[in-house]
């Protein structure tokens, strides 16, 4: 239930380059949900942009994002991208990598994007369930083919191109 506040807090950390990184409490608090609820990107947007008199930096933007195409784009500029995807589709296509227990919406956050040598896109992937609570699980940031967290995406978001997502923006020095 923490994935949507943990993924927002890490887009914070982001985009502000270390200088704001609020807790879990204080995120939900300024989401306007207490306690251990599910979030949505409606939620995400009231709390990024409620940071906007941060000391000697631009106030933070979050651009909600429903089609694949307009998240691509924003990855390949360089934003953070907070992605809503089937997390049991998530691990079906990825084989071998988060939680095998958990099967529903889940938040992840993209900061940044690379070609393989072989030509195929990659995504930086934060997932916070890679939270050293289970070996099996892959630790911290690491680089996922594009084309399956698309497919993962497009599953939770209920069609072929369709997304539910928020590009991060703001938080530059002034």
């Amino acid at each position: 239930m923490d994935c949507g506040p943990r993924t927002t807090e890490v887009g914070i950390d982001f985009q502000t380059k270390g200088q704001l990184v609020p807790d879990i409490v204080e995120i939900r608090d300024r989401m306007n949900k207490e306690g251990f609820k599910t979030t949505n990107v409606d939620d995400v947007k009231r709390c990024v942009e409620s940071y906007d008199h941060i000391p000697g930096r631009k106030p933070l933007t979050y651009d909600i994002k429903r089609t694949v195409v307009a998240v691509k784009i924003a990855v390949h500029s360089g934003r953070y991208v907070h992605l809503c995807l089937d997390y049991g589709k998530f691990n079906q296509v990825m084989a071998k990598t988060g939680d095998p227990n958990f099967s529903e919406g889940h938040s992840v956050g993209v900061c940044g994007e690379k070609t393989s040598p072989k030509g195929e896109v990659l995504w930086l992937l934060y997932d916070s369930l890679d939270d050293s609570r289970r070996d099996e699980i892959p630790q911290g940031p690491r680089w996922a083919a594009r084309a399956k967290l698309i497919v993962a995406v497009e599953a939770f978001a209920g069609g072929q191109g369709k997304a539910v997502a928020g590009a991060f923006g703001g938080g530059q020095k002034r």
